[in-house]
C-alpha cells in the first residue's frame, strides 16, 4: 500500500510590477497582438476568396466558409482581448502586485496530511524573474 501520491496543484504567479516587467510584458503582448492581426487579415482574405468563388464547390465551400467565419470571430476576440490586456498593463503602478496567471504544479501528499492544505491555493511572488516568496 502506498504511503504517498503526487497530485496536481495550481500555483498562482504574482508579480511585483517594475518598469522592466511592464516593458517586457508589453513587448510580449505587442508580438501576440501583431500575430493575431496578421492571422485575422489572412482569414479575411481566405474568406473573401471563398465568397468570390460563389458556390463553385457547393457544400464544401459552405463548410469552409463557416469554419473561416468561426476562426475569424475567434481571432477578432483575441485581438480585442490583447488590446484590453495591453491597456491594463500600461496602467499598472510600479511596486504594485499583478496576478500574472496560474501554472500547474504537483505536490506530494502523504497519509496524515491535510489534503485541502496541501492542494489548496499556493502562490509565488516574483520580481523581475526572481522568486521573493512562496505562500
Amino acid at each position: 500500500m502506498a504511503t504517498s501520491v503526487w497530485m496536481k496543484q495550481n500555483v498562482l504567479i504574482k508579480t511585483v510590477v517594475t518598469q522592466q516587467f511592464k516593458d517586457s510584458y508589453l513587448k510580449e503582448l505587442d508580438g501576440a497582438h501583431t500575430g493575431a492581426k496578421q492571422n485575422l487579415e489572412r482569414l479575411k482574405s481566405s474568406l473573401s476568396q471563398v465568397i468570390l468563388r460563389g458556390g463553385v464547390g457547393g457544400q464544401y465551400d459552405d463548410l469552409v466558409k463557416a469554419q473561416l467565419q468561426d476562426e475569424k470571430a475567434k481571432q477578432e476576440q483575441m485581438v480585442m482581448d490583447l488590446e484590453a490586456k495591453k491597456a491594463e498593463v500600461s496602467k499598472l503602478e510600479l511596486g504594485s502586485v499583478y496576478i500574472q496567471g496560474a501554472l500547474e504544479g504537483t505536490v506530494e501528499v502523504k497519509v496524515g496530511d491535510n489534503l485541502f492544505q496541501k492542494i489548496g491555493s499556493t502562490s509565488v511572488l516574483v520580481q523581475d524573474g526572481i522568486i521573493l516568496s512562496i505562500d
